[in-house]
């Protein structure tokens, strides 16, 4: 709360494991891109679809996080992103947690990795998963509407400019 411009990387956890897992970022395509960044919770960003609320994702960073929804609705709401065209005018992508979302009972349920690798890693844009954005205890808190730099590579999101809220 310095009034400085943010930078927001997942926590590097020191334990005596090999491989962090908590809070590991995974790059779904590698690169740095600029551009306004909006997003928040992927349901609601879907219901906005067709309504004059949506904002424009023209050259855009687009970041979701997602709570409480089964795979097969992820899908959907994925499914409607490309649909309305949000996906192709976007510039880069990241994920943060979906907290208790799963597949449903039964056989057959994408797992959110292969619902990512459908919909975004076709779009040859930078793109990660994994930022703590999401409804958890410690999250980053993303303003929206300011242009930042993303570096998928490292999972690192840095504001360039000044949110005015």
């Amino acid at each position: 709360m310095e009034n400085k411009l943010a930078v927001y990387e997942n926590p590097v956890k020191k334990d005596n494991t090999i491989i962090q897992y908590k809070d590991r970022i995974q790059t779904i395509t590698p690169g740095v891109a600029e551009g306004i960044i909006l997003g928040g919770n992927l349901t609601l960003i879907t219901g906005l679809c067709g309504t004059p609320y949506l904002p424009d994702f023209k050259d855009a960073i687009l970041f979701t996080e997602e709570i409480d929804e089964k795979s097969e609705r992820l899908d959907r709401m994925f499914c409607q992103l490309r649909n309305s065209g949000i996906l192709s005018q976007i510039k880069g992508f990241i994920f943060g947690k979906c907290t208790n979302c799963g597949p449903v009972q039964g056989y057959g349920s994408l797992t959110l990795d292969q619902m990512l690798n459908d919909y975004i890693k076709p779009l040859g844009i930078p793109a990660y998963s994994g930022a703590v954005i999401g409804h958890i205890s410690d999250q980053f808190l993303m303003p929206v509407g300011v242009k930042v730099r993303m570096d998928a590579t490292n999972g690192r999101v840095e504001y360039l400019e000044k949110s005015l809220l």
